[in-house]
């Protein structure tokens, strides 16, 4: 016979079905069944659950870029660089307290799109990104503050890239790091996908997989 089949009226005038225990609306006369699907404003749009899996290598100051001597004229280095492993933000590090200046990173995030991020420098004190980089393609340097010896390497850190944007913090369901649960958080962001980040908890070192489950 089937599953059976349970009719409720919602508060909006439209109609709720259970079918077999998952959740469908009706728009139109169509029923969408076996995932969760919501109206907004007038359009049907199914919504799922997402699994997002990556096992990110060991943040690294030098991992983008090893140190580069600045001079008395600002550089775009476009040789030298290393990927990131995943996409996540960079980093950029002097080697001297006094050490100033915008540091801005060319790239691409995760979808290919062009982005840049400007990193001001802060001394020896190494200072991370707002964005994940999938690829770096050019690192502007500004010019030495003392001159003949000031450096500047540009590395990775652990907040990590979502492959997609995330609406609301609310919609990461579960964290998993080396199969057991993170306490890592997400931030989001509506407008630009590369600020869509998940700060994990854990050390990661290239072979411990995190696992996040989320709705989008």
């Amino acid at each position: 016979m089937g599953n059976p089949i349970t009719k409720n009226r919602m508060v909006d005038g439209g109609d709720r079905w259970e079918i077999g225990g998952t959740l469908a609306i009706v728009s139109g006369g169509v029923i969408e069944g076996g995932a969760l699907s919501t109206v907004e404003s007038g359009a049907l749009n199914n919504k799922g659950i997402h699994h997002y899996q990556i096992a990110p290598a060991a943040a690294s100051a030098t991992g983008v870029h090893a140190a580069i001597a600045l001079t008395d004229a600002e550089q775009d280095i476009a040789t030298g660089i290393t990927d990131p492993d995943v996409p996540r933000t960079v980093t950029v590090k002097g080697n001297a307290s006094g050490v100033a200046g915008d540091v801005v990173i060319t790239g691409t995030n995760v979808n290919g799109d062009e982005i840049t991020d400007t990193i001001a420098l802060n001394g020896a004190t190494e200072v991370e990104g707002v964005k994940a980089f999938a690829t770096v393609t050019n690192i502007h340097l500004p010019v030495e503050t003392h001159a003949g010896t000031d450096t500047v390497s540009v590395g990775r850190n652990n907040k990590l890239g979502m492959p997609e944007i995330v609406y609301n913090a609310a919609l990461l369901l579960v964290k998993l790091f080396n199969g057991s649960a993170d306490t890592g958080t997400l931030t989001v962001d509506s407008d630009e996908v590369e600020k869509n980040l998940f700060a994990i908890n854990g050390t990661p070192d290239g072979s411990k997989v995190l696992d996040l489950y989320y709705i989008a």
